[in-house]
């Protein structure tokens, strides 16, 4: 797709809870159409709904975005204070004859769309109002304000992403444009809003299709232009299901979430996140992995495809564990902080560059901060018990010997010297273990960590040092002897 000059798009959330994370992926795909054709991402808050919003789902949509690394232009635009613009438009529709009060009472209503319902066809607003004159309105009675639905209108709209979708006559009706207490609904307001902020581009999940008619009619009848309109997929679970808030803990035992805020906690990376979710229904070629600058030079819509988007856990873990190998040491060890402190450990006040060293041997085998915290407690805890298969197959009898050279090496050897550790241990191996280094190893390694699978034994005798190294082979001697410290 060739450049589009006045690209305006925007992201409306309502803050009425979490932000989901299909809202977070429609507000990736506008923000980088936007980047894209050098236009503007604006963000709007849909809080209308009174008793619904809150003001920390507010802060908590702008948090969550922030973190992500969207950044929208100009400042956020809240329908709360929009009241008096709706409210003009819609004494202009009533004055030009396209739109009309409506004193049907609730309990007819509802009547006749039961009726409906029971002869098993669809429930349509039967117009009775539509034919009233208006000066025979009757006074002090409370209304709803109706949309004139016009006569004849197009059979079809054209969508940049789903192609020509048809305008079912059946879904149209003169539906409600303003509630009794003057607050507007969402296919009222949501015109106004994008006509007055002069967006060019409507790009939402593809639940929202079957409103565009109707405001595709309301733009005309206000003569304002129609924006073009891209419907996306929408972001479904591992089983193809929709997303339900009612799955969220068999979600989160396999690593996803229907709350954006959730994969902060459950330790990925935003720009990994950003990724993932950027190449989730969009392709550009084979290509999986992009910078930021990447995706906002190369994102289009012509290439995102028609089915939904499928959340596979595997490989978004994949995509985390490739930015988590090529964020810096340091970087991670700042991030890491606060998921170690949820396992009681206070890494913060660590000598400077300790952290960093243990991040670096976690990093190659790590596929989420949350997984790399709880693999770096030993470094900080010595064990307080061992594997007790590991146990078995290692600590036969006769290895309280293995430990015990060690030990005395501890001693005399500069252990925090990576290479002369594996020097020593080598020399060790070929005196005691026919040169298996790893009859050597792995009964060392299950007195440091408390198991046999760790980084290199090597790196974490050197992170741990002789004092430390020391003190855990006592304690896995004394084990050994059957008296435990």
């Amino acid at each position: 797709m060739s450049a589009i000059e006045n690209v305006r798009v925007r992201f409306a959330p309502s803050p009425t809870g979490y932000l989901h994370i299909g809202g977070v992926r429609t507000a990736i795909f506008n923000c980088l159409f936007a980047r894209r054709h050098g236009g503007e991402f604006l963000l709007r808050i849909e809080d209308t709904d009174v008793e619904r919003s809150t003001q920390e789902a507010v802060d908590q949509i702008i948090d969550s975005l922030r973190w992500i690394g969207l950044d929208w232009d100009r400042e956020p635009v809240f329908q709360s204070k929009r009241l008096e613009i709706y409210q003009e438009h819609l004494e202009r529709l009533l004055k030009e004859g396209q739109a009309y009060r409506c004193y049907c009472p609730a309990e007819e209503l509802e009547a006749k769309r039961q009726k409906a319902i029971a002869a098993k066809v669809t429930y349509k607003y039967d117009r009775t109002c539509r034919k009233r004159d208006p000066d025979e309105d009757p006074a002090g009675r409370p209304f709803v304000v109706r949309f004139k639905t016009p006569e004849i209108y197009p059979d079809h709209y054209n969508d940049l992403i789903m192609g020509s979708i048809p305008i079912d006559e059946e879904k149209l009706d003169d539906w409600i444009l303003a509630r009794t207490d003057k607050t507007p609904t969402y296919n009222f307001s949501v015109v106004v809003d994008d006509a007055t902020m002069e967006i060019s581009h409507v790009i939402r999940g593809n639940d929202h299709k079957d409103n565009t008619p109707k405001q595709i009619l309301l733009y005309q009848a206000l003569e304002y232009p129609v924006p073009s309109f891209a419907h996306m997929p929408l972001t479904h679970g591992p089983d193809g299901s929709k997303l339900s808030k009612r799955r969220e803990q068999e979600y989160r035992k396999l690593g996803i979430s229907v709350s954006v805020q959730e994969y902060r906690k459950m330790g990925y990376l935003p720009h990994a996140l950003l990724n993932y979710l950027a190449r989730l229904g969009w392709s550009h070629g084979d290509q999986e992995i992009f910078t930021r600058s990447e995706l906002e030079q190369k994102f289009d819509l012509d290439a995102v495809g028609k089915s939904a988007g499928i959340l596979d856990p595997s490989k978004l873990k994949w995509v985390n564990a490739h930015y988590i190998k090529e964020t810096g040491d340091s970087e991670i060890a700042e991030l890491l902080v606060p998921y170690l402190a949820e396992l009681g450990i206070e890494a913060a006040a660590d000598p400077p560059g300790h952290l960093q060293n243990i991040v670096s041997t976690l990093k190659p085998r790590a596929e989420t901060l949350v997984e790399m915290a709880e693999k770096a407690v030993f470094y900080f805890k010595a064990p307080d018990s061992y594997d007790p298969k590991s146990r078995k197959k290692w600590w036969k009898p006769g290895a309280e010997v293995v430990l015990e050279k060690i030990r005395g090496m501890a001693e005399s050897l500069d252990f925090n010297d990576e290479s002369t550790v594996e020097t020593a241990f080598r020399k060790l191996a070929d005196e005691a273990a026919g040169g298996k280094l790893g009859k050597v190893a792995q009964p060392i390694r299950l007195a440091l960590t408390g198991t046999t699978v760790s980084p290199s034994l090597f790196e974490v005798i050197s992170i741990l040092g002789s004092e430390e190294v020391i003190r855990r082979l006592d304690r896995a001697l004394a084990e050994l002897s059957g008296n435990p410290a």
